[in-house]
């Protein structure tokens, strides 16, 4: 209804030359669809378990007219503004047709009461609400959460109970009786769902992956694309390898052996050393599986090490090797993570709460899943023990006592009920991915505003859709439903990039999908990934997702119900999916691997008049007939490394889009013109080659978002001269790319935007000092800044960043290249300025930090480079009173030691982790 009823209103106050009658039948209709959406909302509120399968029907029914009503009203519209003959249109038969629906809804829910007076004259709002009114038992209340508690991504990962096993693993793999035989050493973790097998791999290896040669984690799952796993093992273990598509998995097994028999680049000479590999596979569910995996790594000798995961006992016990057997967290640990997870404080929940919570963790059995998502449900309800009282009676018996997937669900299911409204549909959209995939927070988002989830009636003042798609993401998170991925894909502003879905979560996910005819997956064999999928219950399935799906497979049932497909999801190949032109009213359409995409695929491109949002990955060619969809807001390309992929001359025939995203391997078309492109708000990230392309870029007056990379060779002055005209740009990247030129300053750009929030500089733009309007009153909004320093920023310079009133993240490039120790000196930061700063990145590190007392009071987060390898480990860590996480880039292990020690006393105990580049 998001979407349907601002086009009602459209029809009426738009320039549709209708009949006085006609508008009195839309208004009329008008009315009675939004006393259905009243009605929806209101259902939705109630358990679904609680709901009488009658008032399920009737809500499943009112869901299709509306979408059946808005696939009308949509053709209408575009006839009109296309100005193409067309039928006559009423909507008398609309009326007819929800008239019939209460009626039949009011025969048939007598029980609930659902709907009083049904289709007479209704004159008030408040009369029709009465009407539609649906009798419950119980409504579940819903407490909004708010997605600014940043704290919450910190505690998803906080590893509670884990260090004892993580440590006995450790052993086992690296300590001194850890075998160095001439196959690789494998131990397999098995345990059920949510017990936490992979978080406890993950910590494995991050601790470990520094000890070895290379590294990989790679995920199965229950129905995998064995071909594409072990392209990810071979990408992950050479990323300089270049992949053929066409391989078969024999040659990509052959290509993965070759590699880890190579002598190690660090063997010392005459000497036959191997390269030590540490590999992770992780969500094994069968054995032939494995068996595939295993050909491939079982050649890596001298030391290397295999960890699986897997649910299944018999799959560990084939592998070989140590089975460690997962089991649930012991009183004390549940305890704790509940509490982290609720106060923030492992001892912080109060004493009238402690007998009702030690029943809830009874309930969970020590399963860290269960704990996890009803702590995020319990997080969001007063704090008073009859809330609680309340969550602990809907879990029911819980997982007391027995290891059982159905009673799991049911802890889940409650998190589900207590969702809002928006948050439903939102959530359920995720089922469409694969078991296992990270799925990218912007395209996630860009799906759910092409879909109508978000409307714009629900944002507040001054914030986009987007903004507020984002925010229903972070939600999701903090209510524990979806995972963010471990790791580096975060943001520079430390806001989640991408996240998972947990395999029960995804299981509960398709049984509500399709029970509601949400949506749909179609298999390579044509099989549904549900056996309760809506086509087997007579729905129209209106979301769909192939999965390395061939069309031979398909059935005339499934092929009859495309047409009336919103989204749909294709991960293979892109000739495995008919004529585009079956799909008449799509919204969505993402193509994930296009790398044998051809112009004969899109032949019917342009015949998709309702297309919103388009993602093309790897992706070698745009279409010239993508100038066609005359409706598309979004589009995301992401093209294969090494491979240009240029955008048609058709592009600029896009007049609606307002979202371009795509990779640094995009660039437009020799002669493009952008000036017509009146509604482009976001650009990135664009190559740029010449000046006339950033002169076109400065007519897209409504830019908001500005990322480039600079190719050519252009000075610094002339690229901001060409930029003056957008003059609301709240974003701006700047990358450069090939021999680095040291820049005097950028004390000459002619013009800052007055709200600019985020500034970035990437790569080879080293200024010399710090430009002077980088100050608090020209960048009174700035959040973000990034910039690279050819020398150690100077005490004055240090103050100007410290007064930025609104500076949350900051990352330094210090440019000490020649890598001269007779650089290093302190740089110290007192208690003045750095008020808001969450967030600070150093690289390059030729400096010694020393915090004041006072300094960076907010700081949570700390990253540091030391490219030397030497131990500089900040002084006065102690002083940062919000510090919780702290990042070592290439790291010796003394440093990693040393920096441990420094943190000991800290109390917030602050975590300490090591990456690579």
């Amino acid at each position: 209804m998001n979407t349907l009823l601002p086009k009602l209103v459209e029809l009426l106050v738009g320039e549709y030359k209708l009949q006085k009658g006609v508008k009195g039948e839309i208004r009329e209709l008008e009315k009675e669809l939004r006393s259905m959406d009243a009605a929806l909302r209101k259902v939705s509120k109630v358990p679904v378990d609680q709901l009488d399968e009658q008032v399920k029907i009737w809500a499943s029914d009112v869901r299709e007219l509306s979408y059946d009503i808005e696939d009308l009203i949509d053709n209408f519209m575009l006839r009109i503004k296309r100005h193409e003959p067309h039928e006559t249109f009423s909507f008398k038969e609309l009326i007819a047709r929800t008239t019939n629906l209460f009626k039949d809804a009011k025969s048939n829910h007598k029980i609930h009461n659902v709907i009083k007076d049904i289709m007479d004259q209704v004159k008030e709002v408040s009369e029709r609400r009465d009407r539609y009114r649906v009798d419950v038992a119980a409504e579940l209340s819903t407490v909004t959460v708010d997605p600014r508690l940043e704290y919450m991504y910190k505690k998803v990962t906080d590893l509670v109970g884990i260090e004892g096993p993580k440590n006995e693993l450790a052993e086992k793999l690296v300590g001194e009786g850890s075998s160095l035989g001439q196959h690789p050493k494998i131990i397999s973790i098995f345990g059920f769902g949510g017990l936490g097998k992979t978080t406890l791999a993950h910590a494995l290896f991050g601790d470990l992956k520094s000890k070895f040669d290379c590294h990989v984690f790679v995920s199965v799952s229950l129905n995998p694309d064995i071909k594409m796993v072990l392209k990810n093992i071979l990408g992950q273990l050479d990323s300089n390898k270049y992949i053929n598509e066409a391989w078969v998995e024999m040659q990509l097994i052959n290509m993965i052996r070759e590699f880890v028999e190579t002598r190690s680049v660090y063997a010392v000479e005459g000497l036959d050393e191997l390269r030590m590999c540490l590999c992770v596979i992780d969500d094994i569910w069968n054995e032939s599986a494995w068996d595939t995996i295993k050909v491939a790594l079982q050649d890596a000798k001298h030391g290397s090490k295999i960890i699986i995961t897997t649910r299944n006992k018999a799959v560990a016990e084939h592998a070989g090797g140590d089975v460690y057997e997962m089991k649930p967290l012991p009183d004390d640990d549940s305890r704790k993570l509940l509490n982290r997870r609720i106060f923030d404080n492992e001892d912080g929940c109060p004493p009238c709460l402690r007998e009702v919570s030690g029943k809830i963790l009874k309930k969970c059995g020590g399963v860290p899943l269960a704990i996890i998502t009803t702590a995020s449900l319990l997080a969001n309800k007063p704090v008073n023990s009859v809330e609680w009282e309340k969550v602990n009676s809907s879990i029911g018996s819980g997982l007391e006592g027995i290891r059982d997937v159905e009673k799991m669900k049911r802890i889940l299911m409650l998190s589900y009920d207590d969702l809002p409204f928006h948050l439903k549909t939102c959530f359920l959209y995720l089922g469409l991915y694969p078991e296992d995939k990270e799925i990218e927070r912007d395209t996630l988002v860009s799906s759910w505003i092409a879909e109508g989830f978000i409307a714009h009636e629900t944002c507040s003042a001054g914030t986009t859709l987007r903004e507020m798609g984002e925010n229903y993401f972070s939600e999701l998170i903090n209510r524990s439903l979806i995972q963010p991925t471990v790791g580096h894909n975060r943001n520079l502003d430390d806001s989640v990039y991408a996240c998972q879905v947990h395999d029960m979560v995804l299981e509960l996910i398709n049984q509500l999908s399709a029970e509601e005819g949400f949506a749909g997956m179609l298999l390579p064999d044509g099989q549904q990934a549900d056996t309760s999928a809506s086509a087997a219950q007579g729905k129209q399935m209106r979301r769909l997702s192939l999965h390395n799906f061939n069309k031979t497979h398909a059935s005339r049932e499934a092929r009859e119900q495309w047409s009336k497909l919103r989204s749909l999801i294709v991960f293979g190949k892109v000739d495995s999916i008919p004529s585009l032109s079956s799909f008449q009213v799509l919204r969505v359409l993402q193509l994930e691997d296009c790398y044998d995409l051809h112009d004969n695929c899109f032949n019917n491109l342009g015949k998709l008049r309702h297309l919103k949002f388009l993602r093309l990955g790897y992706c070698r060619q745009v279409p010239e007939s993508i100038g066609k969809l005359e409706s598309l807001e979004i589009l995301e390309i992401a093209s294969i490394y090494g491979v240009t992929v240029m955008l048609p001359m058709s592009f600029a025939k896009l007049q609606k889009l307002v979202r371009l995203s795509v990779d640094y391997a995009v660039s437009f078309a020799v002669g493009l013109p952008l000036a017509n492109m009146n509604s482009l708000q976001e650009l990135g990230l664009i190559n740029i080659s010449s000046l006339e392309e950033i002169k076109e870029i400065g007519n897209l007056k409504e830019l908001r978002v500005l990322r480039i990379k600079i190719s050519g060779d252009m000075a610094v002055e002339s690229i901001f001269m060409g930029l003056l005209r957008c003059t609301n740009v709240k974003e701006l990247c700047i990358t450069t790319m090939g021999k680095g030129r040291l820049l005097c300053s950028l004390d000459s750009m002619p013009l800052v935007p007055s709200g600019l929030q985020s500034l970035m500089f990437y790569m080879n733009w080293r200024m010399t000092s710090l430009p002077r309007w980088i100050n608090s009153s020209t960048l009174s909004c700035l959040t973000t800044l990034q910039i690279v320093l050819s020398e150690t920023p100077q005490s004055e310079h240090l103050e100007k960043l410290a007064e930025l009133p609104s500076l949350r993240f900051l990352g330094l490039w210090l440019g000490v290249w020649e890598r001269d120790k007779s650089l290093h000196q302190n740089l110290i930061i007192t208690s003045r300025g750095f008020r808001c700063l969450k967030n600070l990145e150093i690289m390059t590190l030729p400096v010694v930090l020393v915090f004041q007392p006072g300094a960076m009071p907010e700081l949570r987060r700390l990253e540091l480079s030391m490219f030397d390898r030497e131990v500089k480990i900040p002084s006065g860590l102690e002083n940062l009173r919000s510090l919780r996480h702290v990042i070592l880039r290439d790291a010796a292990d003394e440093a990693v030691t040393a920096l441990r020690e420094a943190l000991k006393d800290h109390p917030n105990r602050p975590s300490v982790e090591r990456r690579s580049w």
